[in-house]
């Protein structure tokens, strides 16, 4: 055999084995739930000055949540159609996003939560830290409306 003729062979054995170590590794992720979709949300009546969000009819709460791998986009049904950014992690949810109420301007939006089963909770605060007393916190539980998305939630 010529030299060029085993340099080639060479080539195509590393390549090779690149591709079945990357295909072995990619053969252990696991993607996360698929929960995009129209969810029903259930809102308690706010009685504060400034809500976290306005909703216009009690009963007619829902959140859009638009999902890329573990990135989400929450649009929630308010008078200001309020978007979050988020992360799904491990069934949990962080993120944030600007306040859009105009008692709260320059204010952000911090949102955590976690998925059980057929289920969403999610706390809504103006502050990153979920122990302090001083920032009111909106938890919201919402469930995924029928028929809002042609995939069935998924679990890991």
């Amino acid at each position: 055999m010529t030299r060029s003729t085993l340099l080639y062979l060479g080539m195509l054995v590393l390549v090779s084995v690149g591709f079945e170590g990357i295909r072995r590794v990619g053969n252990t992720l696991t993607p996360p739930p698929h929960i995009a979709g129209q969810w029903s949300l259930s809102a308690p009546s706010s009685s504060s000055s400034c809500p976290l969000l306005e909703f216009v009819e009690a009963g007619k709460e829902s959140v859009q949540v638009e999902q890329s791998g573990r990135y989400l986009m929450l649009t929630f049904s308010d008078i200001h159609r309020t978007q979050l950014h988020a992360r799904l992690n491990d069934r949990q949810l962080h993120g944030s996003g600007p306040s859009k109420a105009t008692c709260a301007e320059g204010k952000w939006l911090y949102l955590t939560g976690r998925l059980h089963g057929g289920s969403l909770e999610i706390v809504l605060t103006h502050s990153q830290e979920m122990s302090s007393s001083a920032a009111p916190a909106l938890v919201l539980l919402a469930t995924q409306t029928p028929s809002s998305d042609p995939h069935p939630l998924a679990s890991p």
